[in-house]
């Protein structure tokens, strides 16, 4: 009997002697990746952060360098781990599949520090988020699920004119050429284009939003001018059905 518990306790003090280290390896190696995926995870909020504030922003702003830019920055300047950071976006304000006014960023980067296993010293990390800008727009379409929203689809570009009529066009209508389009008031624009003097425009602060024709007419214009009779704003035609718009006569919408 004595004998048969001798030799139960030598067989658990060798699975004990195997084990163990195995156990103590691993609880080693949980330690060293903890602070390496925190910092990963602080590079994920603050990525989503900034696309936050650019959603909010790229109504009064838009430029599709600024984004990447004050991200990189804020990651870079947050840790000093953070080695290589990159990141860039390929959306800007755009249609994807069924969804307009898109913003996508992608970015990737490594972590470099010292472990205790020293395997986690260097780990590559990478990523990609997408938002959508806040316009200020009403659309009478309802939301789209998750899957419908990070789809990449095929997108076919029309423009409408929001406040009046229903129909789409293409590119090259001929409804499109004596229309104006929107534009940000920069140094570069001020040089190749004059201020209205009716609306006043001269005035206009810098970086807000002004009005141009489409029709080589250097002038640019308050949103309120008396002289813009018409916009236009581009979508995708898939929206623009949804939204009621029907082919425009003269082009077709395309």
């Amino acid at each position: 009997m004595f004998k048969g518990i001798k030799n139960k306790i030598g067989s658990y003090i060798v699975e004990a002697a195997i084990l163990l280290p195995i156990f103590i390896l691993g609880i080693v190696a949980i330690i060293s990746v903890l602070p390496a995926m925190a910092k990963a995870e602080r590079i994920v909020y603050q990525v989503s952060d900034e696309m936050r504030l650019e959603c909010i922003s790229s109504a009064f702003v838009q430029s599709e360098v600024l984004l990447p830019m004050k991200v990189t920055t804020r990651v870079e300047s947050s840790d000093v781990a953070v080695r290589g950071f990159f990141a860039y976006s390929d959306i800007f304000r755009q249609s994807s599949g069924h969804m307009d006014e898109m913003i996508s960023l992608h970015w990737r980067g490594r972590v470099k520090q010292p472990s205790l296993t020293g395997i986690f010293n260097d780990i590559r990390i990478k990523g990609s988020v997408v938002g959508r800008a806040f316009v200020g727009a009403e659309r009478s379409v309802s939301p789209g699920d998750r899957r419908m929203f990070e789809s990449k689809q095929d997108s076919v570009p029309v423009f409408i004119f929001p406040n009046e009529g229903r129909k789409f066009h293409g590119r090259n209508c001929r409804m499109l050429t004596s229309n104006v389009s929107q534009a940000v008031l920069t140094e570069r624009f001020k040089k190749s284009h004059k201020p209205c003097k009716i609306c006043k425009a001269k005035s206009i602060p810098m970086m807000n939003n002004v009005y141009v024709f489409k029709s080589g007419d250097s002038r640019y214009h308050r949103e309120s001018c008396s002289i813009l009779k018409r916009r236009f704003i581009q979508m995708d035609m898939s929206i623009a059905v949804k939204r009621g718009y029907q082919r425009c006569k003269i082009c077709g919408g395309v």
